[in-house]
């Protein structure tokens, strides 16, 4: 299981980039109006990657043989997870420019401490440091 770590490691990080980058030009689009959010494309592509994302997350348990609720780092990553995806939601469906803009702070936000408790391995994240 050692030999597939790293590329199953990168590749998840390659997807996670690829998500959050579509997901701000999205969130960026949809502030502008943009006409291009209703081709099929556009709206297909991000559960395509996520998809792929959420395999290789899962992949990625089982090889360093840790999982959510018996290892808490991962539980908190993965509730942060629903909450980005949730907030990511509410933003695509609102109408009123306040709410979208909010839903995507808070969607970033929770990318940004999930990213800090995937880094550190520790259910506060960056703030475990303090």
């Amino acid at each position: 299981m050692a030999d597939i770590y790293l590329p199953l490691k990168h590749t998840h990080l390659l997807l996670v980039a690829l998500s959050l980058g579509l997901f701000i030009i999205r969130g960026t689009a949809l502030q502008m109006n943009a006409g291009w959010l209703n081709k099929k494309i556009v709206k297909i592509a991000p559960h395509v990657i996520d998809s792929f994302l959420l395999l290789t997350g899962v992949m990625l348990t089982l090889a360093i043989a840790q999982y959510p609720v018996f290892d808490h780092w991962l539980t908190v990553k993965m509730l942060l997870l629903v909450g980005y995806i949730v907030m990511g939601i509410k933003m695509m469906r609102s109408s009123q420019v306040m709410l979208q803009r909010s839903y995507f702070a808070g969607a970033i936000a929770c990318v940004l401490l999930l990213i800090t408790v995937a880094t550190t391995h520790h259910p506060l994240g960056l703030f475990s440091l303090l």
